[in-house]
């Protein structure tokens, strides 16, 4: 691994922090959803600072190139992101779904009542 791509993954390492800490500060992101991403953050840390473990993992899952391993590892992190967003996304649409159903409900006595209370 080169020093140039250490320093590059030093520096989005701590502009991922950074952006993390703030989007939380703001209240634009949930803690849940924000765990993922300083994992990835702290990973890339490790990796910048002792790339040493990118070497022992690549040797480990027989990768020629340390790059091609963090890449590999960084495909993976997204697959993972977007597992946890389709499973948020699906149950979002379902308490959407229930919410609609109970409002229908809702409505439907409403309307029952007040022809009652006029006739």
């Amino acid at each position: 691994m080169t020093p140039q791509f250490q320093a590059f993954m030093f520096l989005g390492a701590l502009l991922l922090l950074i952006t993390i800490f703030l989007l939380l500060k703001k209240g634009m992101m949930t803690i849940k959803y924000s765990l993922l991403w300083l994992g990835l953050a702290i990973a890339l840390v490790v990796f910048a600072a002792f790339p040493y473990v990118v070497f022992v993992l690549r040797d480990l899952l027989d990768i020629q190139m340390p790059v091609n391993l963090v890449f590999f590892l960084m495909f993976c992190f997204v697959l993972v992101v977007l597992l946890s967003l389709s499973i948020a996304i699906s149950q979002l649409a379902e308490k959407c779904k229930r919410l609609t159903q109970a409002n229908a409900l809702l409505e439907q006595r409403v309307r029952r009542l007040e022809e009652e209370k006029r006739g």
